[in-house]
């Protein structure tokens, strides 16, 4: 659902697919549209930012860790896709040490925040726990489950609103609601922090208390991604397309 709602939102897929209806991109077999889940590995892509991602749509069982296995192996960065409801799973942890074999750059993408009982907190503790220290929320949802209905982006401090019924991600900036004042606060220290211990320089100038400036952020940010210190979280809903755009802007700006 996830690579076929990037691949609609940047405009290299005309029709925005569906499981239920077995109309997805990568899903085209007559056992997956059967079954309504991936077996083999799939291919799709997306043009953003002057950027062409080629996406190797691997499946989420444990069952098919072989196709998983194949697409990592040919790949220079992974998107990580946990669900809101249902956090780390035991195929999550085989491929994380896959990828930690291959020294492979991830993103977390936690998808489906718009289900009932989606708790991004405990998703995140989840990962903290069972996945790595290294962890950073980059984005944090406001509202959860039938409530969810905008991102706050900790690096732009950007609030996206997004538009009902919108098939292309679409948002209205608005300035950070009092519901998330404190999370906004916990989690942008936790990243401002994060950030500037992958540099010296940078760590010294927040230590004094000056302010980082967002070049500085995305500069040591893309830095520590690429060497395995820093994994940047981000939230959405991949039915709704909400999050997409963010998700394609840091896959180009963070990712090789």
């Amino acid at each position: 659902t996830l690579v076929d709602a990037l691949a609609y939102v940047s405009g290299s897929s005309r029709r925005h697919g569906s499981i239920l209806e077995g109309t997805t991109l990568t899903d085209y077999s007559a056992d997956e549209i059967d079954r309504k889940h991936s077996i083999s590995l799939g291919i799709g892509f997306a043009e953003w930012l002057d950027t062409k991602i080629n996406m190797l749509d691997a499946p989420g069982f444990l069952d098919f860790l072989g196709e998983a296995t194949a697409a990592l192996y040919s790949a220079d960065s992974a998107v990580v896709v946990l669900n809101a409801t249902g956090g780390v799973e035991v195929g999550t942890e085989r491929v994380w040490e896959i990828c930690d074999r291959l020294h492979l750059p991830r993103l977390i993408f936690v998808t489906q925040m718009d289900r009932e009982r989606a708790n991004f907190e405990r998703v995140f503790d989840d990962v903290k726990a069972h996945l790595s220290p290294k962890v950073v929320p980059v984005e944090i949802p406001v509202g959860n489950g039938a409530d969810f209905h905008g991102i706050v982006n900790l690096l732009t401090d950007e609030t996206q609103f997004y538009k009902k019924g919108t098939k292309n991600g679409e948002y209205d900036a608005v300035p950070l609601p009092d519901e998330v004042k404190e999370s906004y606060a916990k989690y942008h220290e936790q990243l401002v922090e994060a950030i500037a211990a992958t540099d010296d320089a940078l760590l010294e100038k927040y230590l004094g208390g000056e302010e980082l400036t967002r070049a500085e952020i995305v500069k040591a940010l893309k830095k520590g991604v690429l060497a395995g210190e820093i994994v940047p979280m981000l939230v959405g809903s991949s039915t709704l397309t909400y999050g997409t755009r963010a998700l394609l802007n840091d896959m180009v700006e963070l990712l090789p």
